[in-house]
């Protein structure tokens, strides 16, 4: 494969290509015909749980971003393509990350290049010189400053890291930029996630039951904690002081307001800036040893690369309840009751036309300078460019109708349950059995939510609250299921509810339903608290 990338290739299209790394989520192979791009294949549990709304946003959103694209591509392994296979989304494209942030460095086996994570700077002097590693504090400083303006144009551009650690941020010891971003389909868009957000071990947000995760305020708190741990030499300290002997005071007040546990009283990486100038002004480089001593100890502890588990799992009830028979199974009958009486008089439906996901304004240049790196994603000769657009939204038209028949004042409970419909994002198995059984399960909540009586197995007092949520701000006459996460008990559905089912760019809800099953199949047994999100 040669030349730039469209939005969407096949996986055929991709060609020879080598196994260059695993993790948990997924294998990263290197193209053999085009050495400038990288594929992650996600692993097969992960295929269905995938959100390819917000995948295709994050492929998208370097055409949106004006003069900071190029920008964004020099400091981050951003997507730039998602990769199919037989229709179903297996992975995306990502730029190769470029060799200076590789580093040579002596290990206990030996000498090896490997990728300049910034793991192996949180350590001590004694290990940096045994692993042939010249970091002063100047470097240190200017490491900081960098990651600190980064973050300032992510956050600009509506993305948080989330999982910031030193796993997934590399450094270059030769110029400028000095940080690099890899992993990051598990950032956060505009509020949404690729997959489940989840922390690295020793770099998790001190409540992680209390706050929300990727956000501008944990991507703060992990900054400051950055700043302590690079220069305290250690990969666990959360205490600002034990950087002290070697970080300026300013900065050491700043990394101790950082990690307040209230994420509202932490600075912004951009409020370090001005410290930071001032301290990189007053440390001179150092000039590097004559020679570097061999290893002589075992690598030291320190946190896995794979991703790890969620912080925050959602729990699925162990045992299903009886559901109460009350008013929703009066309106299913009175549902099927309208099928048989429309059956005759509906002749067809038309399809709305979809809609582009809204550009963004063309933002200013970013902070840092701009790197000469591959070129924007174009187009393949050969390979069909997608629409840029949802599959329309199924709409009913008017009932043609001259005999003064009313039938929504006949049956006024049975038009939300019978006008709905309930899609299957793109990229999802529509003919697996667990899909199937999914879209009947959300069908029956739906109609529950537009009549105002939602069917839960959990009827405490929050889960009635968050069903009360998406009742007030119905009906909805289109649900779409965006992913699906297999998890103990039942599966969990990720639900983006439009409230008018034109194609707004805005305006739905979104939820994370998990089913339940009995001897009647799949239903809900709670969801997850809804929050405004953007169209499918």
């Amino acid at each position: 494969m040669t030349g730039p990338l469209p939005p969407e290739v096949s996986l055929s299209a991709l060609g020879p290509r080598t196994r260059i790394g695993t993790g948990g989520q997924g294998t990263v192979y290197a193209l053999t015909e085009d050495p400038r791009w990288v594929y992650k294949e996600y692993a097969t549990r992960f295929v269905d749980d995938v959100d390819v709304t917000t995948l295709n946003r994050f492929v998208r959103l370097t055409a949106g971003a004006g003069p900071d694209a190029e920008t964004l591509l020099g400091l981050a392994a951003w997507p730039t393509a998602i990769v199919r296979k037989e229709g179903v989304v297996r992975g995306f494209l990502m730029p190769r990350v470029p060799d200076r942030f590789r580093v040579r460095i002596q290990l206990p086996r030996g000498p090896d290049t490997v990728l300049a994570q910034v793991q192996y700077l949180l350590n001590s002097d004694d290990y940096l010189r045994d692993r042939g590693l010249h970091v002063d504090d100047r470097m240190r400083l200017e490491l900081l400053r960098d990651t600190g303006e980064a973050l300032t144009l992510l956050h600009r551009l509506g993305v948080c890291v989330g999982d910031l650690s030193p796993n997934n941020l590399l450094f270059s010891l030769d110029s400028r930029p000095r940080c690099y971003f890899i992993d990051c389909d598990a950032m956060r868009l505009d509020g949404d996630s690729v997959l489940a957000q989840a922390e690295t071990p020793e770099w998790h947000v001190p409540d992680a039951d209390a706050e929300e995760l990727a956000t501008p305020a944990t991507d703060a708190y992990k900054f400051g904690l950055l700043a302590v741990r690079l220069f305290a030499g250690d990969q666990q300290t959360r205490d600002p002081q034990a950087a002290r002997p070697r970080l300026d005071r300013h900065l050491v007040t700043l990394a101790g307001r950082s990690l307040d546990p209230a994420p509202h009283l932490r600075p912004a990486p951009q409020q370090w800036a001005d410290a930071l100038e001032r301290s990189i002004r007053r440390t001179p480089p150092t000039a590097p040893p004559r020679r570097a001593s061999p290893p002589t100890g075992p690598e030291p502890t320190r946190p896995a690369a794979a991703r790890p588990d969620p912080v925050r799992p959602v729990p699925v009830p162990a045992v299903a309840v009886a559901r109460p028979a009350g008013r929703g199974w009066g309106l299913a009958v009175a549902a099927l009751a309208a099928v048989a009486v429309l059956a005759g008089l509906l002749s067809g439906n038309d399809d709305s036309p979809g809609r582009p996901y809204p550009t963004r304004p063309v933002l200013p240049t970013g902070l840092l300078g701009q790197p000469s790196y591959p070129p924007l994603p174009t187009g393949i000769p050969g390979l069909t460019r997608p629409t840029g657009g949802a599959a329309g939204v199924t709409r009913y038209p008017g009932l043609p109708l001259r005999t003064g028949l009313d039938l929504e004042k006949l049956l006024p409970l049975a038009k939300p349950c019978l006008f709905t419909d309930v899609k299957v994002g793109t990229g999802l198995n529509r003919t697996s059995t667990r899909t199937k059984s999914s879209v009947t399960a959300v069908r029956g909540f739906l109609c529950g939510i537009n009549t105002d009586s939602p069917r839960l197995d959990d009827r405490s007092r929050t889960q009635l609250a968050r069903a009360g949520t998406l009742t007030k701000n119905g009906p909805f006459p289109v649900a779409t299921i965006i992913g699906i996460r297999t998890a103990t008990g039942g599966p969990q559905v990720n639900v983006v509810f439009d409230p008018d089912g034109a194609g707004s760019s805005s305006g739905c809800w979104r939820s994370r339903l998990s089913l339940v099953t009995d001897d009647d199949g799949y239903h809900v047994g709670s969801l997850s608290a809804p929050t405004r999100s953007y169209c499918p």
